[in-house]
């Protein structure tokens, strides 16, 4: 499956069914993306399901034996490099020389390292003075699993606290934007979104990193991509039949006379067995291990269950709230939103209601079915104005 340099979430969508038959994968070293939102994690999220759909799953380099290293820490900056590093069986050079697993390992290893301490600027793919976007991510098995800026308490990590996580953002934006864009973040709700990304942190720890046996994946990740995006007013026709509610969001958010829109995304990925697999394995007591006997409303209504108020895979009395509580910040920050989760694709634009409000959201692809993915990556938007 050879990955092209510029590519759509659309065209993303049509890789699917030949990630499930084709166990050789090629990235290119740099990506120009088209798409409107998203499309790195999406990426992330292919390589995921390709990497499980195969036993012997090769990563071929575009690089001779000599640039191989050199081209594998290109790769492990970026969320679906990094994700095709650690979930790959095999890697190959240019023309089929094996690449030792450890060796690649070991070139990503200070950028494993940055992670692991929250040094956010050496997370980034970016050498310039403002880096356009920061990965954050716990590689299951890691020594550095439990990295800084989720976990704390070495010989029992807990997930920190949501004014941590909000800390967090705020120092992600301030490396990417202006003191004019942070502080347009900041007026905006900026710390709420600080709440939303622990509680799917939170629930990522407690429901991704196992499978729906309850036995932990041998390779698996779960994590963030941060990005500073960019888009111009000129250039929203190109994706607006396809994604109409994303364009109206933009020129609703963009200033009066702008050309451009910038806005904050945030992605939340995981490589585990998706919101409807997990939950529906928990209530019917039996793991559900193919969707493809499961009627897609049942998987729908299975995946919004996950939302409601109350609604939990654990015994707690009061666990269940973590999502609940999510689409609240989100309606505060009057985000865009994005799930991808097994056959699903779901948007939803939040209005900022002061009413408490439901994740009730819309089918991103019309009525086109997907091919099912594996894990879960929940986009979020919001403008920088």
């Amino acid at each position: 499956m050879k990955i092209a340099k510029s590519l759509t979430t659309y065209e993303l969508e049509d890789l699917y069914p030949i990630a499930q038959g084709d166990a050789v994968l090629r990235l290119p070293k740099s990506m120009s993306h088209g798409g409107l939102l998203g499309i790195d994690a999406a990426l992330a999220q292919l390589v995921i399901t390709w990497a499980r759909a195969h036993e012997q799953s090769v990563l071929h380099l575009y690089a001779g034996i000599e640039e191989a290293l050199d081209q594998i820490s290109q790769l492990g900056r970026s969320a679906a490099g990094l994700a095709a590093l650690i979930m790959a069986q095999k890697i190959m050079a240019e023309k089929h020389e094996s690449v030792e697993k450890r060796a690649a390992l070991t070139m990503i290893r200070p950028f494993i390292e940055a992670m692991y301490e929250g040094d956010l600027r050496n997370t980034s793919n970016e050498r310039g003075a403002r880096p356009t976007s920061i990965n954050l991510f716990s590689i299951n098995f890691a020594q550095m699993e439990f990295i800084k800026p989720f976990y704390y308490g070495e010989s029992a990590p807990q997930i920190h606290s949501h004014s941590s996580f909000a800390n967090l953002i705020e120092k992600s934006s301030a490396l990417m934007h202006t003191k004019q864009g942070k502080n347009s973040l900041i007026r905006g709700g900026l710390p709420a979104l600080g709440s939303v990304v622990a509680e799917l942190i939170a629930n990522a720890d407690q429901h991704a990193v196992t499978d729906v046996h309850g036995v932990k994946y041998k390779k698996g990740l779960r994590g963030i991509s941060v990005k500073a995006s960019r888009i111009k007013k000129h250039d929203i026709h190109l994706h607006s039949d396809k994604e109409s509610q994303f364009a109206l969001f933009v020129l609703k958010n963009m200033l009066k006379g702008a050309e451009y829109l910038d806005f904050l995304e945030i992605s939340v990925i995981d490589a585990g067995p998706g919101l409807a697999r997990r939950w529906l394995s928990a209530k019917k007591g039996v793991p559900v291990e193919d969707l493809s006997e499961l009627p897609l409303a049942e998987e729908l209504e299975a995946t919004l269950e996950c939302f409601k108020k109350h609604v939990t895979t654990k015994e707690s009395a009061t666990s269940g709230m973590g999502l609940h509580n999510a689409v609240q910040a989100l309606n505060k920050l009057k985000a865009y939103v994005r799930l991808r989760t097994g056959r699903l694709c779901l948007y939803q634009t939040f209005q900022g209601f002061d009413q408490v409000v439901a994740y009730n959201p819309r089918s991103w692809s019309g009525e086109r079915e997907l091919t099912a993915a594996e894990g879960t990556v929940f986009t979020i938007c919001i403008p920088v104005s």
